[in-house]
């Protein structure tokens, strides 16, 4: 994906997160592109577990707190219509879901429908509001539901911009299709490939690789600290061969052209104990969203 990258995806991006990047070029003459298909997926998207769902009121469950409720002091709620019990979702985990985000009693303001393909989260990294992150914790692979987030745990008194109010409740509506699972790496290195190639030539040192990304600090206070995106322009280096950290060599040599993927780099082959000025604490490790547009000789 080039940096005129889907103006979609990088809303749904900037809308599930917590924090507030300036800079990322989405002018209306953007072309809006769609995620290719995630291949291989047939198994991963049945239905775990064979009932008829229930049917959710507008803005609440009916009835008490059951096995298809889970009710947190400080507001969080889950109502399932699916629930699965035998594949919880973990920290750390990549998951693509397929989600609707609105206010309570309000309009919507996100979904991944338009892009037409499930989308992926990736948990410890700050990528999303506190209480999406915490619902999500509470499910597993193959649950329907809905995530009912007080606004402590979402945008809270500030709103984001004019598109979510302050001190608004949230409600996402979401299907958790499939877990992205790791290539594990020498050094600790975890590569989360969410979208695949199947033909695609691998990856050679010396080549010129071109790609977007974001890119996170991992842990409880795990955030985004920078983004291709606000330079209006992808990054380009070349494979064991450019001064980049070892890290991201070792994850973007496991790609191909055209793929996506989440690189989770242990902080020795980040910024190791020096971190990065005010953006990246020292002993951090990091993790890249990256999405490869070219690779060049």
């Amino acid at each position: 994906m080039s940096y005129k990258a889907s103006i979609l995806f990088l809303t749904i991006t900037f809308l599930i997160a917590s924090c507030d990047l300036g800079g990322v070029k989405s002018g209306t003459d953007e072309t809006v592109d769609t995620l290719t298909a995630i291949i291989d997926t047939t198994n991963e998207n049945r239905s775990l577990i064979e009932e008829e769902e229930i049917t959710l009121l507008e803005d609440s469950i009916q009835g008490t707190a059951n096995d298809k409720v889970y009710q947190r002091e400080d507001g969080l709620r889950i109502e399932w219509t699916v629930k699965n019990t035998d594949r919880p979702i973990q920290l750390n985990d990549v998951i693509m879901v397929n989600y609707k985000a609105r206010v309570a009693s309000g309009e919507q303001y996100d979904s991944n429908d338009e892009v037409g393909e499930p989308v992926p989260l990736k948990t410890n990294i700050g990528m999303m509001v506190k209480g999406l992150e915490a619902g999500l914790l509470k499910m597993n692979i193959g649950d329907k539901g809905r995530i009912l987030i007080p606004s402590a745990l979402g945008y809270g008194e500030a709103g984001y911009s004019t598109i979510v109010p302050p001190d608004a409740d949230l409600i996402f509506d979401i299907e958790i299709i499939r877990r992205v699972e790791p290539i594990v790496l020498e050094e600790g290195v975890k590569v989360y490939v969410w979208k695949k190639v199947k033909n695609g030539a691998p990856i050679e040192k010396n080549q010129l690789v071109t790609f977007d990304y974001f890119a996170y600090t991992k842990g409880k206070d795990g955030k985004m600290y920078d983004n291709s995106y606000k330079k209006s322009e992808p990054f380009s280096f070349r494979l064991e061969n450019d001064n980049v950290m070892d890290g991201l060599h070792h994850g973007i040599g496991a790609l191909k052209e055209g793929e996506n993927a989440f690189i989770e780099i242990p902080a020795k082959l980040a910024y190791g104990s020096k971190g990065l000025i005010d953006l990246v604490p020292k002993n951090t490790d990091i993790v890249y969203d990256v999405r490869i547009s070219q690779v060049d000789l």
